[in-house]
Formats: structure tokens, C-alpha cells, sequence
């Protein structure tokens, strides 16, 4: 309604002055300094003020259209460099697990940029470069890697592993102490820390490690049990190594109670005295342990340590043969102690008691072969006839 009351109102209007405008149609003199340019009527320039007004109408929706192609141009291209770049990532992964690690690098390191996941692919040329001996440029990706939003952990773990593959441990030690800085308490931390103090013989920063951070490593008692024995014996060969004192020190000053009166860990002690050199402190500490409790395990530990006198072990066993319910092994003992001191006659006399109730293969062929340089040849052949039947057994 309100539209045809608007064309009735137009064309009244144009009735009443159309008459008028045609009797009056003006005049319009557009000139420039002393120089006409253009003249016209009124009615002429409203329809080119009109007309131009339409052209600049079409003219922004030209440009507009030719603008909105232009961007969906860019986007076409922009699409495509993705997908390219996704295919590319695709084929240099399954190059990386196919082996391929120098087509891996290359495809790998084109699309990392347009990657959806750029972190990933970063990481994934790392491992690729790292498999190529490609160091520096490992760490290059691993850093481009580590600057993507919330990549830090997992970039870090991925660098500790590569750097404690390529065996670069010191780097990979200051790797894991920036980790453990802003992720304490994190397992995969922990277990690479377990590897680096292992290969770095940094024995005690290991035991107190497992000690404090015993949650979080992923092993079972047994397993646990055995790394820490496995460590305390390589620090005990690292403090022998330089001062045997320092291990009887560390022995009786630092080491728990419980452990002091395991026999495996005074084996240890024992073992890795005897290693450096250290018969003296070994032949106190062996005789300690055997006054406080006679242990047939650790007898046999007295005939690897080497000393200019052994009266004192010598002594010692000679006593317990008197009160000891295991003679046998105090005569076998005593036996390769008096061979040391080249007292053959007491040796033959020690093993001859010794393989009576304590036969052994080593024992008779030792046996024989001292009755043999002394001319007890009867003797000698009986002891050689013994120890076959016994190996043959």
C-alpha cells in the first residue's frame, strides 16, 4: 500500500512540475580559471549526476568482486601449501619408519612449517637427523619444536633420549636438570637420570636419587633391590679406586645399618678391596666380619687377597678348627693359604683332610699334582684317579 502511494505521489508531482522544468530548464556553466570546460542544462546534469552515481555503483561492485577473488585465491593457494604440506609430512614418517631417514629429514623439514601439528613433525626431523648424525641440526628442529605452545616436556624428553642415544651424556645431564626444574617429579625425568649417573659412575648422586624418588620409578621390589646393590658395588670400587680407608669409612660411617650386615654388600666391601689392591684393609675387614660371625661364604675371599704376612688369617683359622662344626672348609682355606706361602707340606696335609668330607675336582687335581712334585707318585696317581671319577660323576 505504502508503495503505491509513493508512484502516486511521483507521478502527481511530475505533472504539476515537469511543465515547469521543461518551460525553465536552468543552465549549469562549469568552468576553469579563464577556460570553459562545460556547459549544460539543469536537467542534464541531474541525469549524468545520475548516471555517474550508477557507474560508481558498478565500479565498487567490480572492485569488490575482483577483491573477494584475489582472497579466495590466497586461501586456494594457502589450502594447497597445506595439503601439500600434510602429504609431505605423511610420506616422511612412513619414510622414518621405513629407514629412509635422509628423504625423512628432507620431507619432514619442508612441511614442519604448514604442518597442523608443527611440534610433531619438528620432533619427527629431529629423530630423523639424530638418526644421520646430524647433531646440530637435530637440535635445530628440537628448538623450533620447543618453542610451539605447551611442547616443552615432551621436546625435552625426546632431546634427554636422542642426546643419551648419541651417548652425549653431560649434555643430556644438563638437559634433564632444566626439565626437573620445571617438572619435578616427573618418571620419564627420573628414569633418564637413573641412565646418566650410570654412565657418568656418579654412583652416589644415583643412590640418593632411587632413594628419594623410589615412587616414581617403574621397578618392582626385586628389581629395585638389585640396581641399588648394582650401585653401591660400583661406589665402593670408585672410593677403593682412590683410598681404600675411604671405603672402610664410608663402610662404617655412611652406610645403613641393614646393609652392614648383608653378606652380599660385605662381599662386595670385600671384592672391591681385594680389586685395588688393598690386601691389607681387606684381610682386617674379612677377619672382622669372620670374628663376629663365622660365614663359610666369605672363606673363600681369603685366598684372593694378596699380603706379605699372613700370619694372622692363618692364625685366626687354625683356631676355628678347633670349636668350627665346617673344618672341611677351614682346611681347604688353610690349604691354599700355606700354597701361598709355599708351604707345600701343610698345603697336601690341609687338602688331604679337606676333599675327604669337601671332594672337589680342583682340590684333587692340586692335590695330585704337589704329591707328584714331592715323588709320591702312588699317592699322586691315586689323588688324579679321584678327581676324574668325581668329574665324571
Amino acid at each position: 500500500m505504502i508503495r503505491v502511494l509513493i508512484i502516486v505521489v511521483a507521478l502527481l508531482a511530475g505533472l504539476i512540475f515537469a511543465p515547469e522544468l521543461s518551460a525553465n530548464k536552468g543552465y549549469i556553466l562549469i568552468s576553469f580559471d579563464s577556460y570553459t570546460t562545460y556547459e549544460t542544462t539543469i536537467i542534464n546534469a541531474g541525469f549524468i549526476a545520475i548516471l555517474f552515481y550508477f557507474l560508481l555503483l558498478i565500479t565498487e561492485w567490480v572492485l569488490r568482486k575482483l577483491l573477494s577473488m584475489s582472497s579466495i585465491t590466497r586461501g586456494w593457494f594457502g589450502q594447497r601449501k597445506t595439503r601439500k604440506a600434510q602429504k609431505n609430512m605423511q610420506l616422511g614418517m612412513i619414510a622414518l619408519l621405513e629407514g629412509n631417514t635422509k628423504q625423512a629429514q628432507k620431507l619432514l623439514s619442508k612441511s614442519a612449517e604448514q604442518s597442523e601439528v608443527p611440534a610433531l613433525t619438528y620432533i619427527a626431523a629431529a629423530r630423523a637427523s639424530h638418526e644421520n648424525g646430524e647433531f646440530n641440526k637435530r637440535d635445530d628442529y628440537l628448538e623450533l619444536a620447543k618453542e610451539q605452545a605447551g611442547c616443552k616436556l615432551a621436546v625435552g624428553l625426546v632431546w634427554a633420549e636422542l642426546q643419551l642415544d648419541a651417548k652425549q651424556y653431560e649434555n643430556g645431564l644438563a638437559t634433564l636438570n632444566e626439565l626437573n626444574q620445571h617438572f619435578p617429579k616427573n618418571k620419564k625425568v627420573c628414569q633418564y637420570y637413573i641412565t646418566v649417573y650410570s654412565e657418568l659412575n656418579e654412583w652416589s648422586k644415583l643412590i640418593t636419587l632411587i632413594h628419594s624418588q623410589r615412587k616414581l620409578i617403574a621397578l618392582n621390589d626385586h628389581d629395585f633391590d638389585a640396581l641399588e646393590f648394582h650401585a653401591h658395588q660400583q661406589l665402593f670400587q670408585q672410593l677403593a679406586s682412590k683410598d681404600g680407608q675411604l671405603l672402610i669409612d664410608y663402610w662404617h660411617k655412611s652406610a645403613p645399618r641393614w646393609m652392614r650386615k648383608e653378606l652380599s654388600y660385605q662381599k662386595a666391601v670385600i671384592s672391591a678391596l681385594i680389586d685395588n689392591k688393598c690386601g691389607k684393609l681387606a684381610q682386617e675387614f674379612l677377619l672382622d666380619k669372620l670374628q663376629r660371625q663365622f660365614s663359610l661364604p666369605l672363606l673363600p675371599y681369603l685366598q684372593k687377597i694378596e699380603l706379605i704376612d699372613y700370619y694372622p688369617i692363618i692364625n685366626f683359622l687354625e683356631k676355628q678348627l678347633k670349636k668350627s662344626d665346617h673344618a672341611d672348609y677351614v682346611h681347604q682355606a688353610l690349604a691354599y693359604l700355606k700354597l701361598k706361602e709355599n708351604h707345600q707340606e701343610a698345603a697336601i696335609k690341609h687338602l688331604m683332610e679337606s676333599v675327604k668330607s669337601l671332594p672337589n675336582a680342583s682340590d684333587y687335581k692340586i692335590l695330585a699334582s704337589l704329591l707328584e712334585q714331592q715323588g709320591r707318585m702312588e699317592e699322586a696317581n691315586l689323588y688324579y684317579r679321584q678327581g676324574l671319577d668325581f668329574a665324571a660323576i
